[in-house]
């Protein structure tokens, strides 16, 4: 069994494609609001999400035969008679709910989806398939910062309480028994959330050396952030994305001389390959650096056309973050030491059964989700 996919949730979702197939079979009519959650951008879907999209949805609860029923990957969908005067409520609390996201994701109408049955039977089956029509072309690509505008973001960074960007990724482990148990959090600052705010009108990602300047200067807050009394007391073991600059920062002492015993040996650190693959020399002090004072270091977000280049034992690393995709299924064996990969955009059924497959233990995505 999958672990995310509760036994609760894939009967939840079999019972609605039973009721869409009894409507088209009977002609009854029904009416189906469709909320899905798993359309979200992984930085910013976290639990309470869905737990707020229930309390959103909860007007719908008064109209005829209603029924809400909780689906795999973490949508929602309601059903009822007739019409519903909260409707338009309804839409209205979840586009507010969801306003934050919208930058990442196609029109609110493909979040939230209106059938009727059973004359939309057929459409709905296939979004509760997995296997909806593709989404909306992209907006128009946003230009690249230039150096002066970088500048200005920098100097609102040295002002700005970059806690409100600070997010966590749960990397989980399966128990054996159809839960998902916490092996650490992942820290790190949206940037896409950052660049709604900042600078909404360019793409900071699009020059890499501009953004690697960036990174710098966001490593140096989310260290000082991670550093404060009362953030590092209470924190589970984590990984913190930074460039090999960052690692041996005066930033990067002072974390680490503020780091709890319970925490030492804990935490890892996340380095992006092109920052691994640009100056070997450097890349290899500060690994060495790192070690000595007991963190484990990680590659994040290797692609399979990157991982034929990347050795976890050549590199002497610990960990590699493979991020999942149809080319990858394509590969014979994703790795030496399954046990070392950390399955990135673990969003899909498709994405576990692969990861389960290859005997893959470490899971990050939408999928695997830690008990409450």
């Amino acid at each position: 069994m999958t672990p995310a996919a509760s036994p609760r949730a894939k009967a939840e979702g079999a019972a609605l494609r039973a009721l869409a197939a009894e409507c088209r079979r009977a002609g009854v009519e029904r009416q189906v609001l469709l909320l899905r959650l798993s359309l979200l951008p992984t930085d910013y879907f976290r639990p309470h999400h869905g737990r707020l999209a229930e309390a959103a949805l909860e007007g719908l609860a008064r109209a005829d035969r209603a029924r809400l029923y909780r689906l795999p990957c973490h949508d929602l969908a309601v059903v009822w008679r007739g019409e519903a005067a909260a409707e338009p409520d309804v839409r209205e609390a979840l586009g507010t709910l969801f306003a934050g996201a919208m930058a990442e994701l196609p029109p609110l109408r493909a979040l939230v989806r209106r059938f009727v049955l059973p004359r939309d039977a057929a459409v709905l089956g296939a979004c509760l398939a997995g296997n909806a029509p593709a989404a909306p072309p992209p907006a128009r690509p946003r230009p690249a910062v230039d150096l002066p505008g970088l500048g200005r973001i920098e100097r609102a960074l040295a002002s700005a309480d970059v806690a409100c960007f600070a997010r966590r990724r749960p990397v989980c482990r399966p128990d054996g028994r159809g839960h998902w148990r916490l092996a650490w959090e992942r820290r790190l600052l949206s940037i896409a959330e950052l660049t709604e705010t900042l600078a909404p009108e360019h793409d900071l990602t699009a020059d890499p050396w501009l953004f690697r300047r960036l990174t710098r200067t966001l490593d140096r807050r989310m260290l000082a952030l991670l550093a404060a009394p009362g953030e590092i007391g209470r924190a589970p073991p984590f990984a913190i994305e930074l460039n090999v600059e960052s690692i041996l920062s005066p930033a990067f002492l002072g974390f680490d001389a503020v780091l709890p015993a319970a925490l030492r040996g804990r935490i890892v650190l996340a380095l992006r390959p092109a920052d691994i693959l640009a100056d070997a020399g450097s890349f290899l002090f500060a690994r060495d650096f790192a070690r000595g004072r007991g963190y484990r270091l990680m590659v994040r977000g290797v692609s399979a056309a990157l991982l034929p280049a990347l050795s976890l034992t050549h590199l002497g690393l610990d960990f590699l973050e493979l991020q999942f995709s149809e080319a990858l299924t394509r590969l014979s064996s994703p790795y030496e030491d399954p046990s070392r990969i950390i399955l990135a955009r673990a969003d899909t059924e498709e994405a576990l059964t692969w990861g389960e497959a290859q005997e893959i233990t470490l899971f990050e995505g939408r999928m695997a989700v830690p008990e409450p």
